[in-house]
Formats: C-alpha cells, sequence, structure tokens
C-alpha cells in the first residue's frame, strides 16, 4: 500500500501493524488491558501520522484540506467508541463491526483520501522543470496519446522517411546536374556553331577586305565560295538556335537566343549590301567586326549561366581562345590594307594601323592568358605553342618584320594573309578539338547521372522493400505477443486458467511478460484448487469461534434464568464506574431480593422455587431499558445496573419493576405462585469515589431497610438519593 512518499508509506505501515495487532486481539480474546494499550498506540501513530499528512497539504495548498482535517478530526473521535463497543458488548456482532470498520478505514484512507494529496503531490513534482522531468512528461504524453501499435510504427518508419528524405536531396542534386550537363550540352553546342559561323565570317571578311583592295580584281571567285559557306553556316546556327528555344527554360539563355537571332538578321541584311561598290575597306571591316563582336560577346555572357566551376572554366577557356582567332583574322585584315597602301617604311611604321597591329597583339597575348588561366593541362596540351605568349609574340613580331619591314620587295599582302590564315586555322582546330572533347565529357558525364540516377532509385526501392518486410516481421514480433498475453489475461479474468503461453524463449521483455503470465496463472490454479479447502478451514474457524463465544457467553450466564452471573457482573460494574468517572456520566444501581423466597421453595419444592426464578427475571428484563444490565447474584438475589441513570429516573424503573413483579403470577401445576420484591438503589457519585464492593455494599444497606420496612418496597440509599 505504497503512495509513493517514504514517509506516509512508513505511517501507513504502522497503522496497519497495530490495526493488525488489534483485530488478532479480538480474535484472541485478549484482555482490557492489551485492548486499551493497542488503541491507545493507535491513537499516538494516526495523530502524528495526520499532522505530518496536513503540514505537507499545506506546503501545497491543496484545495480539500479542511475536508481532509475534518475526516482527521473524526477518526480520532470515533476510536474511544470503539473501544468501549469492543470492551463492554457481549454481542460478536460487536468485534466484528469494530475489526470491519478498522479495516474499511485504511482502505478508504490510504487508496481514496490520501491518493488525492499524493496524485496533487506527484504533480506537482513533475512540472519541476528538468531534463528528465520534460523527457518523463513527454513519454507519458506520447504513451496516453499513442497506442503501442502507432508508436512501434513510427520508431520503424522515422528512419525510413529519414532515407527516403536523404534519398530526395541526392535525387534533387543529381537531377540538377543533369540539368546543367544539358545545359551545358546545349551551350558547347551553340558555342562550337558560333566558333564555325564566325570563323567562316572571319575568312569571309578577310578575302572580303583583299577583293576590295584589289580593286574588286582578284579573290572573286574564294570569296563567292566563302560566301556559300557562310549562308550554310547561318541556315546551320538558325536552325539550331529555333530548335533549342523551345527546349531551353534558362533564362539567360532564352535571351541569348533572341538577341543573336537579331544579330543574325542584321548579319544577313549587312551582307547582302556588300555588293555596293561605295562602300570602304573600312566600313566594310567596321561592319564584320560589330557582328563577330556582338556574337562572341553574347557568348562569353552565357559562361555567368550558373553551372559546375570546371565546365564554366571550359566554356571560359573556349571563348578566350575563340576570341584570339578574332583578334588575330582582325590583324590579318589590318596587315593586308596597310601592306596594299604601299606605304615607305618610315611612314608604316608611323601609320595608324601599325599601331593597331600592335594593339591588337597586346588583345591576342590577353585572351592566350585568359585561356592558360582557365583551361585545364590537357586543353593547354592541345594548344601547344600556339597558346604559348612568348612563342605568339615572336611569331607576330616575325611575321610583321618579314612582311611589313623587309626591303620592299618582300611587301606581299598574299604573303601575309597566308600566313595569319594558317595561324588562324591551327587555331581553329584546337579550338574545335577542345569543344569536342568538352562534348565528350558532357556526354559522359550525362550518361553517369543517369546511370547514377537509376542506380539510386534501385537502391531506395531495395531499401523500402527491404525496410518494409522487417517492419512487418518485427511489428508483429512486438505485438503479436502482447496481444496473446492480452487476451490471456482478459481470460484469466473470467477464470479461465486454461491458456498456457510456453512458446515465448526469448530472454527479453516479452520473454518475461510470458514467465510473469505463466507464473500468475499457475499461482491462480493453485490457489483456485485450495479455495474450497480455505473455505472449509474458513467456516471451521467460524464455526469454532461462534462455538467459544457461545461457551464464553454461557460462563457469563446463570443456567437457571439466563440472566449475567455475579462474576460478569462484577466486571461490568467495575467498567461502568471507569466510564462514570471518565466522562462525568450517571450511574444508578438496583439490588432486589424476593420476599419470603424460602417459603415458596417449602411449599412449592425447588421445581416451584426455580420457576420463580426464571419468571422473575423475565419480569425485571422486560421491565427495565435494553441499555440496563439485569444479573443473578445470590440465589433469590438479583441486580440492576443504569448507566447513564441518575436516582430519582432509577426510582421511577424500581417502582416500576416492584409493581410487576407484584402483579405476577407464576403457574406451577394447579396453583399460581404469586411474590413481592424488596429493591435497594443508589447512584454512584464521583465525590462518594466507590469501588465495586464499596457501591454493592452501600446499595445491599438500603435493600436491608427495604426488608426492614416491610417488604414489597424501594429504599433509595441515603448518601445518594438527591
Amino acid at each position: 500500500m505504497c503512495v509513493g512518499i517514504e514517509e506516509i508509506d512508513t505511517d501507513h505501515k504502522q497503522i496497519l501493524a497495530i490495526i493488525a495487532t488489534i483485530i488478532d486481539a479480538i480474535d484472541n480474546n485478549a484482555n482490557t488491558e492489551a485492548i486499551e494499550k493497542h488503541f491507545a498506540a493507535l491513537t499516538v501513530c494516526a495523530t502524528s501520522h495526520f499532522k505530518r499528512e496536513e503540514a505537507l497539504m499545506e506546503t501545497m495548498a491543496f484545495d480539500d484540506f479542511i475536508e481532509h482535517q475534518k475526516g482527521h478530526q473524526e477518526f480520532l473521535q470515533q476510536l474511544p467508541e470503539l473501544k468501549h463497543q469492543l470492551l463492554y458488548s457481549n454481542n460478536i456482532d460487536a468485534a466484528e463491526h469494530v475489526s470491519q470498520f478498522l479495516y474499511d478505514w485504511v482502505i478508504e484512507h490510504i487508496f481514496i483520501s490520501d491518493m488525492d494529496y499524493v496524485h496533487a503531490f506527484h504533480n506537482e513534482t513533475k512540472h519541476k522543470i528538468s531534463l528528465k522531468a520534460i523527457f518523463q512528461r513527454t513519454s507519458e504524453w506520447l504513451s496516453h496519446r499513442i497506442n503501442i501499435s502507432t508508436r512501434v510504427l513510427i520508431t520503424s518508419v522515422l528512419p525510413i522517411i529519414g532515407m527516403l528524405l536523404l534519398s530526395f536531396i541526392a535525387i534533387k542534386d543529381n537531377y540538377q546536374q543533369y540539368k546543367n550537363m544539358q545545359l551545358l550540352e546545349n551551350l558547347t553546342q551553340i558555342v562550337q556553331q558560333v566558333n564555325s559561323l564566325t570563323h567562316n565570317l572571319q575568312i569571309e571578311r578577310g578575302l572580303q577586305s583583299s577583293y576590295i583592295s584589289s580593286n574588286y580584281k582578284r579573290f572573286s571567285e574564294a570569296l563567292t565560295a566563302q560566301q556559300h559557306k557562310s549562308n550554310n553556316e547561318i541556315y546551320t546556327f538558325t536552325t539550331l538556335l529555333n530548335s533549342r528555344k523551345a527546349l531551353l527554360t534558362e533564362p539567360m539563355l532564352i535571351e541569348f537566343i533572341n538577341s543573336t537571332k537579331i544579330d543574325i538578321a542584321e548579319l544577313i541584311i549587312f551582307r547582302s549590301g556588300l555588293n555596293n561598290t561605295d562602300m570602304t575597306s573600312e566600313q566594310m571591316l567596321a561592319g564584320y567586326n560589330e557582328i563577330i563582336a556582338k556574337l562572341l560577346a553574347r557568348v562569353n555572357r552565357l559562361s555567368h549561366i550558373k553551372m559546375d566551376a570546371e565546365f564554366a572554366n571550359n566554356i571560359t577557356a573556349i571563348n578566350a581562345i575563340v576570341g584570339l582567332k578574332e583578334i588575330l583574322s582582325q590583324q590579318r585584315e589590318i596587315g593586308t590594307l596597310l601592306i596594299d597602301d604601299d606605304l615607305s617604311k618610315y611612314e608604316l611604321r608611323h601609320s595608324e594601323r601599325y599601331k593597331q597591329l600592335y594593339m591588337q597583339l597586346g588583345m591576342q597575348l590577353n585572351a592566350i592568358f585568359i585561356f592558360n588561366y582557365s583551361s585545364t593541362p590537357e586543353q593547354q596540351q592541345a594548344c601547344g605553342q600556339l597558346c604559348n605568349i612568348a612563342e605568339h609574340k615572336a611569331f607576330i613580331d616575325n611575321t610583321i618584320e618579314d612582311f611589313m619591314i623587309q626591303p620592299e620587295v618582300n611587301q606581299n599582302s598574299q604573303f601575309w594573309f597566308i600566313q595569319l590564315t594558317n595561324r588562324t586555322d591551327d587555331i581553329k582546330i584546337v579550338t574545335d578539338k577542345i569543344i569536342n572533347d568538352l562534348d565528350v565529357k558532357t556526354q559522359l558525364k550525362l550518361k553517369t547521372l543517369e546511370q547514377r540516377f537509376y542506380l539510386v532509385i534501385i537502391i531506395i526501392s531495395s531499401i523500402v522493400i527491404f525496410n518494409t518486410f522487417v517492419f512487418t516481421i518485427l511489428y508483429h514480433s512486438v505485438i503479436t505477443p502482447i496481444r496473446r498475453i492480452t487476451y490471456a489475461l482478459k481470460q484469466v479474468t473470467l477464470g479461465r486458467y486454461n491458456q498456457q503461453m510456453n512458446e515465448c524463449t526469448s530472454s527479453d521483455e516479452i520473454g518475461a511478460m510470458y514467465g510473469a503470465y505463466e507464473t500468475l496463472r499457475r499461482k491462480l490454479l493453485q490457489a483456485d484448487m485450495s479455495k474450497d479447502i480455505i473455505k472449509r478451514q474458513q467456516q471451521s474457524l467460524l464455526d469454532r469461534r461462534k462455538e467459544r463465544d457461545k461457551y464464553r457467553e454461557l460462563a457469563s450466564r446463570d443456567t437457571l434464568t439466563g440472566a449475567l452471573n455475579r462474576r460478569k457482573f462484577n466486571l461490568i460494574l467495575k467498567q461502568e464506574i471507569g466510564f462514570a468517572k471518565q466522562d462525568k456520566q450517571k450511574l444508578s444501581l438496583l439490588l432486589l431480593d424476593i420476599d419470603h423466597f424460602k417459603n415458596i421453595n417449602d411449599a412449592y419444592g425447588h421445581g416451584g422455587g426455580d420457576q420463580v426464578l426464571r419468571d422473575f427475571y423475565d419480569a425485571c428484563f422486560s421491565s427495565v431499558k435494553s441499555s440496563d444490565i439485569v444479573a443473578r447474584i445470590g440465589g433469590e438475589e438479583f441486580a440492576i445496573l443504569m448507566p447513564e441513570t441518575n436516582s430519582t429516573q432509577a426510582h421511577i424503573i424500581a417502582e416500576r419493576v416492584r409493581h410487576n413483579i407484584s402483579k405476577l403470577q407464576v403457574p406451577y401445576g394447579a396453583d399460581n405462585i404469586r411474590l413481592t420484591v424488596s429493591i435497594g438503589l443508589a447512584q454512584w457519585h464521583e465525590h462518594d469515589s466507590f469501588n465495586t464492593e464499596e457501591f454493592i455494599s452501600h446499595t445491599d444497606k438500603a435493600l436491608y431497610q427495604a426488608k426492614g420496612e416491610g417488604r414489597n418496597c424501594v429504599v433509595a440509599a441515603s448518601s445518594s438519593f438527591k
């Protein structure tokens, strides 16, 4: 019977021990001294326990404190009444009533009354903020609101959800990389096409420049063939742009396509006006340069699209080498015009076009630097000497020296054009190789990402299937045994003990539950088997107790009349005097003597005398209160003890008894025996300090006085009758 508070539980154990002692004393007919000792111990222990409980309730500000305190006081007030009932009642039901009352009070006090404030105490303790308390409250909250099946499900599903979340992130990352690779693939194709288109435009620009500078005499056939190639490149590029626009979603790339298509339209318009002979070489070069510059500038901005850093560097490197080729091509056209101007060495060195040659050389060197910075070692190796800054500078310097600075005989624009065209073609080959390598890498990366995607899907599906299978097995391995135990326990509550649980051999908590159930079932079987034996034993004990109480009652009764005998009467008188002294109660005593009883015995024999005594007792018993005690203390002498009765009330009762006796006719044979009684009356007073013998002696004097005054009368003791 623990409530979870150590001091309170200790008090409960002590109270239970004392109550058990009292019940044992009742069963063993312990003497008055032992009963009083046990009740005194119970009073002291209960008082201390109640004080401790009330102090705890006050610290908690318990709402029902006053009601609990009132219940404590009522119990303490009932203890003297229970003790009095136990000591001075000859009824066996009184002892059983006291035992049952104490038993019921213990159950009600611990399991009902105390549990109210104990529950509030534990709740208050739980609401203290601590990590352990928060963990415990959370666990209890879950256990109250989510059943065990759902908790097992959540425990198994949460890792799967976490894995799926991580898998989703991996798939999303893989998808994003795949989209980037697709974007890079489109960029590679576009850059490759722009490189091819600008290369053909660069050749066309050079031929157009040579054609104009030769006064439209040379390069006509080569220019026509190149224009046809450029037309094909423009058509191919336009077709590519139109096909990619519907597939792409990247805003920057869509803007590039729209802007480039405008540039292509301007290019077509510009090339259709080249037949105008009024156009100068500078105007023609400026037109080509502007369009080619727009295309290359738009391609350069594509490197700003969000993509993998490695591929972004590749785009930057390609743009740099394409830019190098364009600058070299412009340098070729300017050099061709400069040579055809047929200037002296001095005029050539100080001409504006000569300065442009070296400005463009600086731009070429910067493009080479950007390429070397952004490209991979493999790309640098593919470019070789073409992308070596010192070698390229030496090539340009030597070419200028050979075809411009040397004696006029070597100044040939055609040789200059061929030399730089070869250089441009070499750079074009390198550019195509780099772009092709990038395209191969992109395709390989796309294939790898696709394979990874399918592999991840397969792995995730396998894990989900495997986890679902394992979860199903684990779920049933936990829930099924619990359901079996629950069903078996329900059967036990119905008295069916045949549900065995021997199939579980595990050593975990489930196995422990199975073992505990099987032990419980066997214990209940044993209890059920011995139930009849216990009942028979209990019935036998009850019969023996009743028989013992019957003999005890017979031992305290007069066998002839059924009145209490003198020994029992003296014991009760002593107890009543003690109560009267303690509680300031009134107590009166009547002593009765049948007048001339010897004459009745002589006239009718002992049979007649015995009948007179029996009828006399019945008449006395029916004439007094139910709380009054009638005893036979001698041959024809009787006593009536009247608790809580003063002498005036006792005198009235005594006169009623005397009157009823005088009217009594005892049938015996053919005669009716008549008789009278003399009665002595006395009231016990505290100031008299009478003990049992003195009180009886004092009353006996009044009885002798009644006999001396002629019998058949009531005489009260002079010192007590007030």
